[in-house]
């Protein structure tokens, strides 16, 4: 019986990057032809939820294929579901999220700040006010940004990308760099990745948030685990949006100089957590 990692391993990467090439090509064309504007948010809830079920028909092939025991993906997934709630693996994501949202909060504080005197141009919200959204649009919201978006990134970035790059780093030439760091250059290269698919502003903060739930699904060996910590980071920032505190935060300079204040603080325990907890193998 394997587990879900060793049948992602087993997933083509160059069949998932090539298929979701495809896709964005198409849903870029459509629009194009029949002359409508699908919207980057529309555009990215057909994306996610095509790619979601690309993900869930190749992974249901290999299980059927690798399997013994006639396993399906809902088993296999069931089997890791319980292990997302252990204490600590809930105590380290709670504290990553929050940590993540104060860091990218104070980033945005001080960009905003350098585009105030006019040493950069930078034009961004926090976390948005959705307090005048219509429902449907906010439905959709949900649906892309916290609950498609984690599943599809973490399987992407930490289940595919992250494992792929450390088999490939490993297996070069003994004693050479690539190998003797695999696991570093793995989980930095992923993350970076990860950030660049982020706005301007949120970049820093994805790739920190990338390394800590790289770390995370290494040491948890379920992918469950970095799913779980986006889903709840991404779930916090809708509601804050939802609630229109932007606006109340931007307007109280205490908040903001407390705001980063903590920032500090929780980044620079972060920061050794990360130094002590760096995984050493994969396995």
């Amino acid at each position: 019986m394997l587990s879900f990692n060793e049948y992602l391993d087993k997933l083509s990467i160059i069949k998932i990057l090539s298929f979701f090439l495809l896709i964005m090509l198409v849903l870029t064309l459509i629009p194009l032809l029949f002359n409508f504007y699908m919207g980057n948010l529309l555009f990215k809830l057909f994306l996610y939820g095509i790619m979601l079920i690309f993900f869930a028909y190749k992974l249901n092939e290999v299980i059927f294929i690798e399997s013994d025991d006639e396993d399906s993906l809902g088993e296999v997934l069931k089997r890791n579901y319980d292990s997302i709630f252990d204490v600590s693996n809930i105590y380290q994501i709670s504290f990553i999220v929050i940590a993540n949202i104060l860091f990218v909060s104070a980033i945005f504080f001080i960009l905003t700040y350098l585009s105030g005197i006019s040493l950069i141009q930078f034009d961004s919200h926090l976390f948005g006010d959705f307090s005048a959204l219509d429902f449907d649009v906010l439905l959709i919201y949900f649906l892309t940004v916290v609950i498609l978006s984690p599943i599809i990134e973490e399987l992407l970035f930490r289940g595919v990308f992250l494992r792929r790059f450390y088999q490939e780093f490993s297996y070069s030439r003994s004693k050479s760099f690539l190998s003797s760091n695999a696991l570093t250059l793995s989980i930095l290269i992923s993350s970076i990745l990860f950030g660049f698919c982020h706005g301007f502003g949120g970049i820093l903060g994805a790739i920190l948030f990338g390394i800590c739930v790289s770390i995370l699904y290494i040491k948890s060996k379920n992918i469950l685990v970095p799913i779980f910590a986006h889903f709840l980071n991404n779930l916090i920032s809708f509601i804050l949006a939802l609630s229109g505190i932007e606006y109340f935060i931007y307007n109280n300079q205490v908040v903001i100089f407390l705001i980063i204040i903590l920032a500090i603080i929780s980044n620079i325990v972060l920061f050794r957590a990360i130094f002590k907890e760096w995984p050493k193998s994969i396995d």
